[in-house]
C-alpha cells in the first residue's frame, strides 16, 4: 500500500492508541479505545443498563466522524469471518424509543449482530472488534484497482489456535486484497497470561511460539507472539506499535484484572475506518 503520513498519538479522548496513514484518496484510521470510551460490548454485564453501551458507541462514532456506525459482531471465540456488506448499519436510537435508547433495543441489536469473530469490508464500512485481554487485530489490504479491503479479528486463545487469523487473511485474499498489513492492539502479555502447564503444552503443540512463562516462572501463553508468527508466515506485515498489556495498563479493560477485583468489567474496541484524504494535515505526536 501507498502508506504515507503516519501519525501516532495516545492523547485523543476515548482512544488509547491511534494511527493514521494515507492510501490514494483515503485516509485509513486505526484505533484502539480506552476505558474512557466506556464499555462497548452489549454482552458484558457491567451493572449499567445495556442502553448505556449504545450511548458509548454513538459518542465514539460522533467523536471519530465515521459517517456510518461500526459493524459490531456477536463474538463467540470462533473462526467465522463475515462480509460487512451483507449487514445493514445498526440504528442505535429507533424512532419509537421514548428517550432514543432502550435496553430492549440494545438486546435486539446484540441478537441481530453477526455471530462471528472476524469481518471484512470492501466498501469502506467501519469495523469494530471487542476485547478485554484477547488480541484485537486490524488488517488493511489493497486491491489491484487501488481500493482497500479492511478487516478486524478477535484472536483469543481458542480462536488463535483454531485459525481465525488464517481464515481472515484468506477471506481478504478472496476479496482481492494484496500487500496486507496487520496491527495488533492491546492484549494480555505473555508475562501475565498464566495458565496451567497442560494448557501451555497443548497450545504450544499447535503454535510453538505461544509457549511462555510469567515473571515468577509459572506456565504462561504469549498470544501476540503466536499471532505474529501466523500472520508473518502468511506474508502479512505486522505492527505492534499500538499494543500494550491489558492486564498491566489501567487505561484498558482486562477480564483477568476484573476477575481479580482490580478493574471494572468492560470491553475496548479495535477500530478501522476510512476518511477522505486532506491535502494538508497537522501531525500529532505522543
Amino acid at each position: 500500500m501507498d502508506n504515507t503520513e503516519h501519525v501516532y498519538h495516545t492523547s485523543a479522548p476515548l482512544l488509547f492508541s491511534y494511527q493514521l496513514f494515507r492510501s490514494g484518496a483515503h485516509e485509513v484510521n486505526i484505533a484502539f479505545t480506552s476505558v474512557a470510551a466506556g464499555n462497548v460490548g452489549l454482552h458484558v454485564d457491567t451493572g449499567e443498563p445495556q442502553a448505556q453501551t449504545l450511548r458509548h458507541r454513538l459518542r465514539l462514532e460522533g467523536m471519530l466522524s465515521t459517517g456510518l456506525p461500526f459493524l459490531y459482531l456477536n463474538q463467540v471465540h470462533g473462526t467465522t469471518v463475515v462480509c460487512a456488506e451483507d449487514y445493514e448499519p445498526a440504528q442505535y436510537a429507533p424512532q419509537d424509543s421514548a428517550d432514543g435508547f432502550s435496553d430492549t433495543h440494545a438486546q435486539h441489536l446484540l441478537e441481530q449482530a453477526p455471530v462471528a469473530d472476524a469481518a471484512y469490508s470492501t466498501n469502506g464500512r467501519p469495523l469494530a472488534i471487542m476485547v478485554a485481554d484477547c488480541i484485537p487485530v486490524v488488517l488493511v489490504g489493497q486491491r489491484q484497482d487501488g481500493e482497500l479491503v479492511l478487516a478486524v479479528a478477535h484472536a483469543g486463545r481458542k480462536g488463535l489456535l483454531d485459525g481465525v487469523l488464517q481464515r481472515t487473511v484468506v477471506a481478504m485474499h478472496e476479496a482481492g486484497a494484496e500487500n496486507i498489513c496487520a496491527w495488533l492492539g492491546p492484549s494480555i502479555c505473555g508475562s501475565c497470561y498464566e495458565v496451567p502447564e497442560q494448557m501451555r503444552t497443548a497450545s504450544a503443540e499447535r503454535i510453538p511460539q505461544v509457549a511462555a512463562q510469567t515473571r515468577t516462572g509459572t506456565p504462561a501463553l504469549d498470544l501476540p507472539a503466536g499471532a505474529i508468527a501466523i500472520l508473518e508466515d502468511m506474508g502479512v506485515e505486522v505492527s505492534t506499535g499500538l499494543a500494550a498489556c491489558t492486564y498491566e495498563t489501567g487505561e484498558l479493560y482486562s477480564h483477568r484484572a476484573f476477575t481479580h477485583g482490580s478493574r471494572p468489567a468492560g470491553r475496548i474496541a479495535g477500530l478501522v475506518w476510512l476518511s477522505a484524504a486532506s491535502e494538508e494535515k497537522e501531525e500529532t505526536t505522543n
